[in-house]
């Protein structure tokens, strides 16, 4: 007998439906299971945590719903009805002190869960296989010591602060995977642990970029793993430029693939859906206004606005199976 696939319902705990959790969005905050927080965060010796890491980051995570990243503002949406029953407080809620505690602790597992529900999302069918690699500036303020400068080609000025390289899916224009960077432009290193994560996490068969992904590395670790790298060709690699358009074009006869530069220019305008995401992530500057300083505590912060987007899209499916994910949900 053959499996079912899981519906988004599948991964959500039975939750009674109040009217203050009509949305979508709300029912899968309060559902969503998180308990893997609970299991990776070693409490430590001699420290008996009041409230379950599963329970602290729902909190956080109603928070960047609500674009509330001031600390007064965070213990204020802890302490909100909507947050209590979300998060299933019962008679207190958490001091500052403690959720400032928490921000800081889950930083190196941000990402872990991140890729847990990436997984968990490709799993009941959201992702296709066909991805799009691009970056992007995140201004800070020059008082983070951990931002750096960088030009920005586009504006023709220079920015300060730090770079987010992320794939994104063709399909659904939903984020699979994402990497903090000190600069938009990163080194080779990243992308390459930003693919990694990506194969882990999903099915993927093309990969698309433009030619700051033109390395030869990435494109030896895309064929070898079966992933079809589609990016532009950069002649100003090298004093004889070849007559491609793709890179992967001169490594026809080494990996024994048979291309149409055709096909490749068609799945080639599917790029665009990586500028479509970055635009809507900018949509709301106060999603990316960081009000911490430090690297750690920015990838952090970034963790969440992702994660958030997972947890919309979600949210979209469960509300309407025919939905469209790019759309954004109303809370």
């Amino acid at each position: 007998m053959q499996s079912q696939t899981p519906s988004p319902a599948d991964v959500l705990d039975d939750v009674p439906v109040t009217n203050i959790l009509r949305s979508a969005k709300r029912r899968v905050l309060a559902a969503l299971d998180l308990s893997v927080l609970d299991e990776w965060m070693d409490d430590g010796p001699g420290r008996n945590p009041c409230y379950p890491r599963s329970q602290m980051m729902r909190g956080l995570l109603l928070c960047t719903a609500e674009t509330k990243f001031q600390f007064r503002e965070l213990k204020d949406c802890f302490d909100s009805v909507l947050g209590c029953l979300i998060c299933g407080f019962a008679d207190e809620t958490p001091v500052l002190s403690t959720i400032w505690e928490f921000w800081n602790r889950v930083q190196p597992f941000i990402q872990r869960l991140f890729d847990y529900l990436v997984r968990l999302l490709d799993e009941i069918g959201f992702y296709g296989s066909r991805f799009v690699f691009d970056s992007t500036h995140l201004e800070c303020l020059r008082t983070d010591p951990d931002g750096a400068w960088a030009w920005d080609s586009i504006d023709q000025q220079w920015v300060y602060g730090y770079g987010l390289l992320v794939a994104v899916d063709c399909a659904s224009g939903k984020i699979a995977g994402a990497v903090v960077t000190q600069r938009k432009q990163h080194p080779e290193t990243v992308t390459l642990e930003c693919f990694d994560r990506l194969s882990e996490n999903t099915t993927v068969t093309e990969v698309l970029g433009d030619s700051a992904y033109d390395t030869l590395e990435f494109h030896e670790e895309c064929l070898d793993d079966g992933t079809l790298p589609i990016c532009t060709y950069n002649p100003r690699n090298t004093a004889e430029p070849l007559d491609i358009v793709f890179r992967v074009e001169a490594l026809v006869e080494e990996y024994d693939v048979q291309l149409h530069r055709e096909a490749l220019e068609a799945a080639f305008a599917d790029r665009i859906v990586g500028e479509r995401f970055f635009s809507g992530l900018k949509e709301d500057e106060r999603n990316l206004t960081f009000r911490v300083r430090g690297r750690r505590r920015v990838e952090t912060h970034v963790g969440l606005v992702l994660i958030d987007r997972l947890v919309t899209a979600l949210a979209n499916r469960l509300d309407d199976p025919t939905a469209n994910l790019r759309r954004t949900k109303l809370w």
